[in-house]
């Protein structure tokens, strides 16, 4: 077994000094590979070859490889941000990647302490944890096994990977971390493992190799845990004077308060970032504004914000999920201030529930309102749109006296028959039509049910005394007819074009 953390002279300073080595050549080798690449393109204009293509793609493989060897030697040349990390997510996030792989091979999670977390670069992690699944897999030819552990271990997140593949020799278990050292001959360019280690030094982390041929392999990492959790933090910036009541320990920790809420609703904050009809401001705004309401006791103006608040989100149309991140974070902030106020300012029990039952009860208030405006509006949206929809369904036009048209578009299918059936027949008694100009040049007319069902509207018409005349038919339509029978064609009456009907009944109307 190797344990970086127990061989600082060995293991680490080795790593170490082949890292500054490697960068210095890295860097002594991409800057002419760079200036190859440049002449070549000027070079590429001019001259015309069928080896370009080749020449390119083995110089950009050979600048890929050179940066690498940099990333892995100096890890901190990536400029990413410090996050905090669920570690036990990003396994499992990076794990899903493989999932090509797992017909063959048995996955075991066992995972503990789930909620642990680190701070670090997520990308780099995330990229250093896939190069170890995919040694894993590729370790194991044919069916294995690959057990991956999650635990808390004192201040630190522990957590591994052991693969049933075909392990690694013991003499060259030292070797792990070494640019371009690399067990597969084959496929392995030597910079994963390396990659690896980097990335996990960097996070001060400590590496636990165990291999036996033929049995496989363990990686095992121990990285300190974040150890501020929210109220530790909190605790470094609150300002505290035991003379405050509630709403001025809140007043005065405003800021903090705020900075707490956008941490915990980084989601919501992210989105609403490019939204129109809210901000990340207002986010803000809004806790502080529903808090100072609180204080004060105010439950007719804590509904009145929240139903202003949910109109305004729903039309924004961002899914109310959303904003529901950002209820839990509100509740989960202000319980961590109420729990501070408690501990340092020392009220009772008794004024701890008091406090607590009065906290609790505005926000249910204010999230109840929010959401019966939010669902209220979005109804009416879908109301008002479904009418739209009817309409165009049975989009009725007058043009004379007593005579409209009715210009079908697209596919008629069963249920827009029936409702066709319904609405058509009411607005001709509504709008006193006696005759009806039906055109189906735009239309699709499914089958010869379709059709008789259209033939029924037919029969409603006439026997409401208007008179029907379609227009419009097509060539396939008409055999469509034809095959129902010839005795339905007596049943219609029909005009070539929707113009030459209004014509010749524009006509009609003049002579008269």
């Amino acid at each position: 077994m190797i344990e970086d953390d127990k061989k600082p002279d060995d293991t680490q300073q080795r790593l170490s000094t082949i890292g500054q080595i490697s960068a210095g050549i890295a860097h002594e080798i991409r800057n002419p590979l760079t200036a190859v690449k440049g002449f070549l393109q000027l070079m590429q204009k001019e001259y015309e070859s069928r080896y370009w293509d080749v020449i390119n793609s083995e110089l950009e493989q050979a600048i890929s490889t050179v940066q690498n060897l940099l990333v892995v030697a100096k890890p901190e040349m990536n400029d990413e941000k410090l996050s905090e990390i669920n570690l036990c997510q990003l396994i499992e996030g990076t794990l899903s990647l493989f999932h090509n792989e797992m017909y063959r091979v048995k996955v075991e999670k066992r995972f503990y302490n789930t909620n642990c977390l680190i701070y670090g670069k997520r990308n780099q992690l995330k990229r250093a944890i896939f190069n170890l699944f995919k040694n894993a897999f590729e370790a194991i030819e044919g069916e294995g096994t690959i057990t991956v552990e999650h635990f808390k271990q004192g201040d630190k997140v522990c957590f591994s990977i052991r693969d049933s593949g075909k392990g690694i020799p013991k003499d060259k278990l030292e070797l792990l971390g070494t640019p371009f050292f690399s067990t597969k001959a084959d496929i392995g360019t030597g910079l994963g493992l390396p990659q690896v280690y980097a990335a996990f030094n960097e996070h001060k982390a400590t590496i636990q190799v165990e291999s036996v041929e033929n049995e496989g392999t363990k990686f095992t990492f121990h990285i300190p845990l974040l150890n501020k959790t929210l109220e530790d933090r909190m605790q470094t910036h609150l300002v505290i004077d035991k003379s405050m009541d509630v709403r001025q320990f809140f007043a005065a920790n405003q800021l903090l308060f705020n900075k707490q809420l956008e941490a915990e609703a980084k989601t919501t904050f992210e989105i609403v970032a490019g939204l129109k009809f809210v901000t990340t401001r207002d986010l803000v705004d809004h806790a502080n504004q529903i808090m100072s309401l609180v204080h004060d006791g105010l439950t007719q103006e804590i509904i009145q914000l929240a139903q202003e608040r949910g109109l305004a989100w729903a039309k924004s149309d961002v899914p109310i999920m959303t904003k529901m991140e950002w209820f839990y974070a509100l509740r989960k902030v202000t319980w961590s201030f109420l729990r501070q106020y408690h501990l340092y300012i020392g009220i009772s029990a008794e004024e701890v529930f008091e406090l607590s039952d009065r906290i609790s009860d505005a926000l249910d208030n204010f999230i109840i309102h929010f959401n019966v405006s939010f669902t209220k509006y979005r109804d009416e949206i879908l109301k008002s749109k479904q009418a739209i929809i009817d309409e165009l369904n049975v989009p009725l036009i007058p043009i004379f006296n007593g005579i409209a048209v009715l210009p079908l578009i697209g596919t008629l299918d069963e249920s827009r028959i029936r409702f066709m059936e319904d609405k058509l027949l009411q607005e001709l008694e509504h709008r006193s039509i006696q005759k009806i100009f039906i055109d189906l040049s735009g239309t699709t007319v499914l089958d010869a049910e379709i059709f008789k069902l259209l033939l029924r509207i037919i029969d409603g018409i006439q026997l409401m005394g208007c008179s029907a005349v379609l227009t419009g038919i097509s060539a396939k339509l008409a055999k469509l007819i034809l095959n129902i029978g010839k005795e339905l064609t007596d049943k219609i009456t029909v005009e070539s074009t929707l113009q030459q009907a209004i014509f010749k009944e524009s006509s009609n109307q003049a002579a008269m």
